[in-house]
């Protein structure tokens, strides 16, 4: 990564600009430099964030930069996390550990909150730190750029420091004077104890307690948060592209394979074709030793996905919005199937109608109602140039309450089907979903890829798939959904070691996460499978799966069933 010294230091903390990730072809910073207010941050050879003011959106064409070939449209993220709730006598599923597996000689990579440090299950027995390093994106440039790899903003510290710090806090000493990171929210440190806590305390004991340990803090956008008076943790995308590039070289730069666990989805974007974060990630994960496992996420109940079929030209199909009084804004997308194109209309809950807005290739057009005195922006993707589906995205400010109906008119059909997102919960609130929603299609961007490992979650209780984790498409599932896991109730360590129970996709994930840490292990540490892959690692975790009797496999909800680590080796020799 290359930082350029003539950007604002405060460039990716100042809530007065918004950030894209976009392709390039030649010299991106000595064109896009020309123009005031717009900085490029060079992420790779291909792909660069630009940053411009708010309110201030660029398209390709819109202005025209010739080195710029696609502009990924804003997306959020957000943690496939139901809230943590206070520990009692809880237990979690405990997994048996074959074959004297701990994870040893292999990394795991920590996308998420960051991690408390100071905790002894982060550490060996001796009480060394197994953090090999920290990116704190949140935390301004400071002394702490001991790393090798470059960073393109934030701070990253290095073993050497933390380990400086944790011996100064056990002196009595401030050890945030020499590594400052903290984990606020604590969904890092949670995580983290599931897949990899040393076992000091045998109830925390991790999937792999001896892995090495990288962390990267994303930093929140808060321009975005306030925007839209979120009151959850939101991620653009743009950090998570950092993030994993800085990953991607780290494993590169210590030749050691890596699990890199990503507990964050997104509702937005085509889950049938895949889009530039998926690209990227199945680009990384093509190579020896590396690995992204994630979630389903936990949208499956939140009436956050719809979809349908226009058989006939002039056809038309209504979709029905419900919008609670506690939304102030929200964003749609409507994604057509190639080389199917619809045209819109939009009809608000007092009756007022736009009209059919035209379909013109790759158009921007605005709508005020008058009654609801609600704005509305409408970019057609005709085609959407990563994908080659047409994607509608709308984007209403201050909306109103009540029913809103899109109108989907046919124009050119072949077989006409169509799906459509809005963000996820806690973007959305107060009740805001579609009126007839499709619980199938409700996995989170980017589980839908077939390089990423994706887990879905269930009640270990009782064996019954929780309500809430995304389900792939009725039609579309086969290599989708890979296993299920415990995600109910697991007891894990919070920052200033608290005790916490947390559920949902993300605790489902770690676990597969730590089970595939074993998987690189025995492949590559231990020479019994040395050119394993991110396929190798979904293959062996498929064959290592107990099915429940009337189900069929592989399926939209369980993938190909229930995780059991003993039976994957077991299955193996």
């Amino acid at each position: 990564m290359k930082r350029d010294m003539e950007k604002p230091e405060d460039l990716f903390y100042n809530t007065n600009y918004d950030h894209y990730v976009v392709k390039y072809q030649g010299d991106i910073v000595g064109e896009v430099s020309q123009y005031p207010n717009y900085w490029v941050t060079i992420l790779n050879e291909r792909l660069a964030i630009v940053s411009l003011l708010k309110n201030v959106e660029i398209n390709v064409g819109e202005p025209y930069f010739k080195t710029i070939v696609y502009v990924r449209p804003a997306d959020m993220f957000t943690l496939q996390e139901i809230s943590p709730i206070e520990a009692t006598q809880v237990g979690f599923l405990q997994l048996e550990l074959p074959l004297n597996l701990t994870g040893k000689g292999v990394s795991v990579a920590i996308v998420d909150t960051g991690i408390d440090y100071l905790n002894e299950e982060f550490m060996t027995l001796g009480g060394e730190t197994r953090i090999d390093l920290i990116w704190d994106q949140t935390i301004q440039q400071t002394q702490g750029q001991g790393s090798k790899i470059s960073v393109p903003f934030g701070t990253v510290y290095t073993k050497e420091e933390i380990q400086r710090a944790i011996q100064t806090n056990r002196e009595g000493g401030s050890p945030y004077e020499i590594v400052l990171t903290k984990d606020e929210i604590g969904h890092g440190t949670n995580m983290s104890t599931i897949i990899a806590a040393t076992g000091k305390n045998p109830n925390f004991k991790g999937v792999a307690p001896e892995s090495d340990i990288v962390v990267v803090k994303l930093i929140e956008d808060f321009s975005f948060e306030a925007q839209f008076d979120i009151k959850i943790p939101v991620y653009n995308i743009t950090v998570i592209f950092a993030a994993l590039e800085f990953l991607y070289r780290y494993a590169l730069t210590t030749n050691k394979p890596i699990i890199i666990y990503f507990p964050l989805g997104s509702n937005l974007g085509n889950r049938k074709v895949n889009g530039l974060l998926e690209q990227y990630i199945e680009e990384i994960s093509r190579n020896r030793g590396i690995a992204v496992v994630t979630g389903t996420g936990n949208q499956a109940a939140q009436g956050g996905h719809t979809s349908g079929q226009i058989l006939t030209v002039g056809e038309r199909r209504t979709m029905d919005i419900y919008v609670s009084p506690e939304q102030k804004n929200l964003w749609v997308e409507i994604w057509v199937d190639q080389p199917n194109i619809m045209s819109l209309d939009i009809v608000s809950p007092s009756g007022e109608n736009t009209g059919i807005m035209n379909v013109l290739i790759n158009t921007y057009g605005t709508y005020t109602f008058l009654f609801e005195k609600t704005s509305m922006k409408i970019n057609y993707f005709i085609p959407e140039e990563i994908t080659g589906d047409e994607l509608i995205r709308i984007r209403f400010y201050d909306i109103k309450s009540g029913i809103w109906k899109l109108r989907l008119l046919g124009n050119y059909i072949l077989d006409g089907k169509f799906n459509a997102w809005i963000p996820q919960s806690g973007i959305v609130i107060g009740g805001t979903s579609f009126s007839f929603s499709d619980p199938y299609g409700t996995y989170t961007t980017p589980s839908c890829i077939d390089f990423i490992v994706t887990a879905a979650a269930y009640n270990q209780s009782n064996n019954n798939i929780v309500n809430y984790s995304g389900m792939a498409f009725a039609d579309s599932y086969v290599n989708k959904i890979d296993v299920a896991a415990g995600g109910v109730n697991a007891m894990v360590i919070s920052p200033g070691n608290e005790v916490a129970v947390v559920n949902g996709t993300s605790v489902a994930a770690a676990v597969v996460a730590g089970a595939a840490i074993l998987l690189l292990q025995w492949g590559i540490i231990n020479g019994n499978y040395p050119n394993m892959y991110s396929q190798t690692i979904k293959t062996y975790l498929a064959r290592g799966t107990i099915k429940r009797s009337g189900d069929i496999y592989p399926n939209p909800q369980w993938g190909y069933g229930i995780l059991n680590i003993l039976a994957i080796f077991q299955n193996i020799i």
